[in-house]
């Protein structure tokens, strides 16, 4: 006979002896299949029913053994544990006990079966809480003593050897098992062992941490699971939202039990101040709802919150400091060795502000891509997984991000323009050995970035400036959107700016501020108020670029608009002049390529001709390809004059016939 059968008939006949003593005999005469029930357990089943080695058994006696540690009345939970199961696998044993008893399975049942005086309230209350980590107790019957005590499926499948989440809770949680895989702690390993102190003081009868911060707070909950021997049930904190108001509240209860079964720990992340806004709640009401279940257990309990998030009962914490690019390092370098890739750990740390799991994700997001037969290590591809990842925290609709093509080559500048594009280029690349290596670092206690004006007529190369940079640096291009960083709002605008110079920094991204006199402007005298807010919008650029670690591009039409404080602060200024005929010439050459279908382009001509900017050049190409195309014809002289004309046009000039020159004839 099966452990859990012979377990089940045992109880219900030692029910039928407890009523038989009670007065109320052959109480079998009214259930029959009861009786038929207990005849099956025969005198040899009744003696080897406490052995046995079958699965049922011993997770029954490991179950009994965590459920009676310091119990004041281990049989009586024994008992209650077993009413519970023979109620649940016997209907008719519920009508039974009702008809007999008025009640069904109750804690007075399991203590006059067992014989033993009625306990106390305060024992009785210890006895049901004890139960309720395996059974459902209606603690609304007054007195405790018919409390309810209800066993369901998922106890009983679980002393059947099924370790699966029941339905509902499968889509609201998931395990991490001790034994399984996972990746090595590359930094933190001293906070993780504080966290496995916090978890094992003896003082505390309730073991609750906070692990505060951002990136990797649900691997070092892992790792810390690990430590304790503990398998790790996780969860959203947004799955709780049914546990407030007028909805069913026992979330919490489930995720205790199957804690309780299986020697587990409980992780709860999403912990944000956001998510009790949307939940319209306090941090008070998820205490008492969802930590407070815990404070009677001995489940590890493990929050993963935001850094700030301050609970109304002191919790121990564990706060996830910023990386330091050393621990960076160590993280990329752990990765780099666990998956085989010949990585720059020290060029991948110093240019990208990862966090652990961050870069646990670009790694494996490379791994995963990349089979061991083909890999071949790709520094641009992986820069641009680690680019993606951080850019993901890009500040709502302040600009655009953009991954520039273009390169030096394609930029017509003159010599001295160039030169100074490499060296800017190389105080960004280089910086690391002049503020390290040559000792700089003391000299420079912040505004370490790079901060460049870009300053001339439209059309001069400014914008195609800032994508060359961004292309020789490898890095994504943040272009700034004013429109929507300008706000009227008092202090709404120092706040814009502050998220578009906190993401670029920890994303690595080259900041651009097109037009920027509309917000870099002079400081005025203060004859309104409306100029003091304005002028305190104005320092505090001043002040925050200064504080900048990171690329910051500045482009303006009007050189003579910006403040002159900025100036001092803005470690190089390019000056941009309409380009000679020999830059014009440059120019034109590299916008008509031989893959273009034409006749013969007088391009010394066009040069010498027409005093025009790189960019207005572009338009003309432009136009007069599309003007070609129409036409089902190669690009001609006439169609680039028509071109011409209709730039002029745009700017408002007059031009006379002697401006064609010799080609005057193919105008009108």
């Amino acid at each position: 006979m099966e452990f859990l059968e012979t377990t089940i008939y045992k109880v219900i006949r030692r029910t039928y002896f407890y009523l038989k003593e009670t007065g109320r005999e052959n109480s079998f005469d009214r259930f029959p299949y009861l009786n038929i029930l207990t005849q099956r357990l025969t005198q040899d089943a009744a003696e080897t029913w406490p052995e046995g080695g079958v699965i049922s058994s011993a997770r029954y006696h490991r179950l009994l053994e965590k459920l009676t540690l310091e119990s004041e009345a281990p049989a009586v939970l024994r008992t209650a544990l077993d009413l519970s199961l023979a109620a649940l696998h016997v209907p008719e044993f519920v009508g039974y006990l009702n008809y007999y008893t008025g009640n069904a399975v109750t804690i007075q049942l399991a203590c006059d079966l067992e014989g033993i005086t009625y306990p106390a309230y305060a024992a009785m209350a210890r006895c049901l809480q004890k139960l309720q980590y395996v059974c459902r107790v209606d603690w609304s019957k007054n007195p405790l003593s018919h409390a309810a005590i209800e066993a369901d499926n998922r106890l009983l499948a679980y002393l059947t050897g099924s370790d699966d989440l029941t339905p509902p809770l499968c889509r609201k949680a998931e395990w991490f098992l001790r034994e399984q895989k996972l990746h090595p702690l590359f930094t933190w390993c001293e906070l993780k062992e504080k966290c496995v102190r916090l978890l094992t003081q003896k003082k505390d009868k309730s073991p609750i941490l906070q692990i505060a911060g951002t990136g990797g707070r649900r691997f070092l909950a892992k790792h810390t699971a690990r430590s304790l021997n503990r398998n790790l049930l996780l969860t959203d904190a947004g799955h709780f939202r049914d546990c407030f108001g007028d909805n069913d509240g026992s979330f919490p209860m489930e995720l205790i039990r199957e804690a309780f079964l299986h020697d587990g720990a409980v992780c709860i992340y999403g912990i944000e101040s956001d998510l009790f806004d949307k939940l319209q709640i306090k941090t008070e009401d998820f205490y008492r709802t969802v930590v407070l279940p815990f404070r009677e257990t001995r489940i590890p309990l493990i929050l993963c919150t935001q850094r700030d998030l301050l609970f109304p009962e002191r919790i121990p914490c564990a706060v996830l400091p910023e990386t330091t690019q050393p621990e960076r390092e160590a993280v990329f370098r752990g990765f780099a060795g666990l998956f085989g890739f010949p990585a720059d750990c020290t060029d991948l740390a110093a240019r990208f502000r990862l966090s652990p799991s961050q870069i646990a994700e670009a790694s494996l997001t490379w791994q995963s891509g990349h089979s061991s037969l083909t890999k071949v290590w790709d520094k641009k591809a992986f820069s641009r997984i680690c680019c993606e990842i951080l850019c993901r925290e890009q500040p709502g609709n302040s600009g655009t991000l953009l991954y520039p093509s273009v390169c030096p080559s394609d930029l017509k500048v003159p010599q001295n323009i160039q030169n100074l594009l490499q060296q800017i280029c190389c105080s960004v690349t280089k910086s690391g050995q002049i503020f390290e290596e040559w000792g700089l670092k003391r000299l420079y206690p912040y505004g370490r970035g790079t901060s460049v004006l870009l300053t001339g007529p439209p059309g001069t190369g400014k914008t195609m400036t800032a994508h060359v940079i961004a292309k020789e640096l490898d890095l994504p291009l943040y272009q700034v959107n004013l429109a929507n960083v300008a706000d009227k709002y008092i202090g709404e605008t120092e706040k814009h700016l502050e998220q578009i110079f906190s993401f670029a920094e920890k994303a690595n991204v080259v900041l651009f501020f097109d037009e920027a006199d509309s917000l870099f402007g002079k400081r005025a005298e203060v004859t309104e108020g409306k100029d003091r807010y304005a002028n305190m919008e104005v320092s505090y650029i001043l002040q925050r670029m200064e504080q900048s670690d990171g690329i910051v591009i500045l482009a303006t039409n009007f050189y003579h608009n910006i403040d002159k404080a900025f100036l001092r602060r803005l470690k190089y200024v390019l000056k941009y002049q309409m380009p000679d005929e020999a830059l014009r010439r440059s120019i034109w050459e590299s916008c008509l390529p031989p893959t273009i279908p034409h006749e013969k382009l007088d391009i010394p001509y066009l040069a010498r001709q027409f005093e025009f900017t790189g960019g207005m050049i572009k338009n003309v190409v432009w136009n007069a390809c599309v003007k070609a195309v129409c036409a089902k014809t190669g690009l001609s002289m006439e169609h680039l004059l028509t071109a011409i004309s209709e730039e002029y046009e745009k700017m408002e000039q007059t031009v006379g016939k002697n401006v064609w020159g010799e080609y005057g004839y193919l105008m009108p």
